[in-house]
């Protein structure tokens, strides 16, 4: 796929502004009112349609318009709209996303999906947000829900799940056109064209296009490498063969090169060498779903997709995978008195993982694999929930478990236990009790890996005597969480609500590295073999070292670790007019880890994630034409993300203003952390990433809309 030149494509598509001067008038956009709030349809908490105020959960719906307004660019912007997430930018490209518990690049505890089709990676427990885009003006709403969701989804819903949902064709007919360009951005193009096939159903094409530019760098030194550029294009039908049925067609394809300032250790003078790097992704899935209604008010639904990325990272291994997915859910409401939902799910992944050297100074090996290559993994699962009307319209009691295999490993039951009293239509009190477990990646359970060592690391309080790598053999098995909720949703008064949750997990056989200083040894550089006759782990202190010698420390991740986590979660909602919209959300959370084993470390900081959160944000509508929206957001200090680093508390306001010219021209300028030069927000897990600094940015934009 060849790159785009976006600034040229810009200068083409602003001719179009002519052509729109005659477009209808859209919606104009007027603040959801409370009641509307609380009616929001969610379908990722049971696996069929609720209303928020009914969902016996901490959900939270971030609609369409919610993006537009805040002016978004992609989706982690998006994200940081939502209670509870924490959101944090780590380079121009790279993101850190999270719920209750431990935060980085590689978050592993985050179940994500887009339309039902899970982007959690199993070759490193984690998502790859860089890759995860879309026309943001296609996206109805996304779910996310905050606390386990294995009941329904299986493994890796541990710390919540986000389900980013697509709008239908039929709701996305005619043509769109979004541009932007600023200060943090060359230029982003987004369009999409939607039409009809007469008596069958409706489709659309899409495209986004975008050019960033890179960021700036913590020790002062200039420009991060990290520019980041990316092209998607995709469609997507809704059809309806009979009056019975439903079903959905979409394909997507996208490349993306992403810079990255990488620190790579070398043996020879400067041993931490500031390198740039080019990454390159692309990929691309194809998905189908049908869904049928049966008589008695039932209905059957079977999807199935695949999937397939690559990621050739200089600094880091290459990855390809390969998913195919299949699942069936049946709805049964004959019962009275029941809402029960069973499903069946299949998957198989295909996973290639080996060392990259493509764009590495003098031969450098930054990782490297072994007895890896190529993996092919299985699952299959089964589940069931039903919610029982135990007093109707008053209370409900939601049973539910789902029951996961693996290759060469026993089914897993994810239970699931939830209360909910709705007293009146005012208030509603959940209670639940729910199992979940994250699974060993590929690197945990099947792989040696060597990475090299940051000059920050020390054995026994000293630090490295040269270059070296960390030899990790993994060998570990699932993470299991124990979880309990307790919510309570309020209208206070008209055009006033409280959303609150209280959580306290209990986690067990998290994952730890565990070092053997005792094995230690020298290796000649660059050779990944044991030679025979190698010198002892002493010589690699001699005071005139032999030449060419790296020391290889020993470890082996393990499951020893154990530890809770508690927090406390509100949302607020004011409509005080049809004009004006308040939003404040604050967040407590608190975790610790703790082991009976010895010579052992975490591999997740409790301290990834900060202690306090808080956001105001403010939505004026004075007229059909204008739209004003402020956000302010603050973020505790995080005192211990990687070898000592930690990251200051921070302050941001966003701010966005638009005003539509002419029917289907809407013209907007955002404003980006105004209260603030430039902050650090993230230290990457991967520590030879060096760290970047966001700053105030401002971004002009225009939607023609016909």
């Amino acid at each position: 796929m060849k790159t785009y030149q976006i600034k040229t494509y810009i200068a083409a598509l602003l001719s179009l502004l002519q052509i729109c001067a005659s477009a209808e008038e859209p919606e104009p956009f007027l603040a959801l009112a409370l009641q509307e709030v609380l009616e929001l349809e969610v379908t990722s908490v049971s696996k069929k349609p609720q209303t928020v105020s009914r969902a016996a959960a901490a959900v939270f719906v971030i609609t369409g318009d919610d993006i537009r307004r805040a002016g978004a660019q992609n989706i982690p912007d998006a994200l940081r709209l939502a209670p509870g997430l924490n959101v944090a930018q780590i380079s121009a490209n790279a993101w850190a996303v999270s719920a209750r518990g431990p935060n980085g690049r590689f978050a592993n505890k985050l179940l994500v999906m887009i339309d039902g089709r899970t982007v959690y990676s199993p070759m490193f427990s984690g998502v790859a947000w860089d890759v995860q885009d879309t026309v943001l003006a296609d996206i109805e709403r996304i779910e996310v829900i905050r606390g386990p969701g294995a009941s329904l989804w299986g493994a890796n819903a541990v710390n919540g799940v986000i389900n980013i949902i697509t709008k239908s064709a039929v709701a996305t007919q005619g043509t769109l056109i979004d541009l932007s360009a600023g200060t943090t951005t060359q230029g982003q193009v987004s369009m999409r064209h939607g039409g009809q096939v007469e008596g069958l159903g409706h489709w659309r094409l899409y495209g986004k296009a975008f050019e960033n530019n890179a960021l700036t760098l913590a020790n002062g030194q200039g420009r991060a490498m990290d520019a980041w550029k990316q092209q998607r294009l995709g469609w997507r039908a809704d059809l309806n063969p009979s009056a019975q049925d439903a079903v959905t067609l979409q394909s997507e394809i996208y490349q993306s090169t992403a810079g990255e300032s990488a620190l790579l250790n070398r043996y020879q003078p400067p041993s931490n060498l500031l390198q740039g790097t080019s990454q390159t992704a692309s990929g691309g899935h194809v998905l189908a779903r049908w869904q049928r209604d049966l008589p008695n008010n039932n209905s059957l639904t079977l999807q199935t997709y695949f999937d397939h990325s690559e990621r050739d990272w200089p600094a880091h291994p290459f990855m390809r995978l390969d998913t195919l997915d299949a699942d069936l859910q049946y709805r049964h409401r004959a019962i009275q008195g029941h809402d029960i939902v069973l499903g069946a799910s299949w998957r198989q992944n295909q996973e290639t993982f080996h060392a990259s050297t493509t764009g590495l100074p003098d031969g450098i090996v930054q990782y490297d694999t072994f007895g890896i290559d190529r993996l092919k993994t299985r699952m299959w699962s089964v589940m069931a929930q039903d919610d029982i009307s135990l007093i109707p319209e008053l209370l409900t009691l939601t049973l539910g478990s789902k029951f996961e295999k693996y290759d060469n490993d026993s089914f897993k039951p994810l239970p699931n236990a939830r209360l909910m009293w709705t007293p009146d239509d005012d208030q509603t009190l959940w209670i639940s009790a729910s199992k979940a477990i994250r699974t060993p990646s590929l690197i945990d359970s099947h792989g040696t890996i060597r990475a090299l060592l940051p000059p920050e690391f020390t054995i026994n309080g000293s630090g490295l005597p040269r270059p070296g790598f960390v030899e990790v053999l993994g060998r570990t098995t699932s993470e299991q969480l124990w979880a309990y909720e307790l919510g309570w949703k309020q209208r206070l008064a008209p055009g006033l609500t409280l959303d609150t949750t209280a959580y306290y997990n209990d986690y067990s056989q998290l994952r730890a590295g565990s070092f053997n200083t005792n094995n230690a040894r020298c290796l000649p550089f660059y050779n990944v073999q044991l030679p025979a006759g190698s010198p002892p782990f002493a010589e690699c202190y001699l005071p005139v070292p032999l030449p060419n010698q790296y020391l290889v420390l020993p470890a082996t991740l393990t499951n020893d670790f154990a530890g809770h986590s508690y927090g406390l979660e509100a949302w607020l909602d004011w409509q005080a007019s049809r004009q004006h919209r308040w939003q404040a959300n604050v967040t407590r959370y608190a975790m610790s880890l703790n082991t009976a084993a010895t010579n052992v470390y975490s591999w997740d900081s409790p301290d990834s994630s900060p202690k306090w959160t808080g956001s105001l944000r403010w939505s004026y509508t004075p007229d059909a034409r204008t739209e004003l929206d402020v956000m302010a957001r603050h973020v505790g200090a995080l005192r211990d993300v990687l070898f000592g680093q930690s990251v200051p508390s921070y302050t941001t306001l966003d701010m966005r203003w638009a005003w539509s010219s002419a029917p289907g021209v809407q013209w907007s300028v955002t404003g980006r952390n105004l209260m603030t030069s430039h902050h650090l927000e993230f230290v990457s897990e991967a520590s030879d990433v060096a760290r970047t600094l966001v700053g105030p940015s401002i971004i002009l934009g225009l939607r023609l809309q016909y």
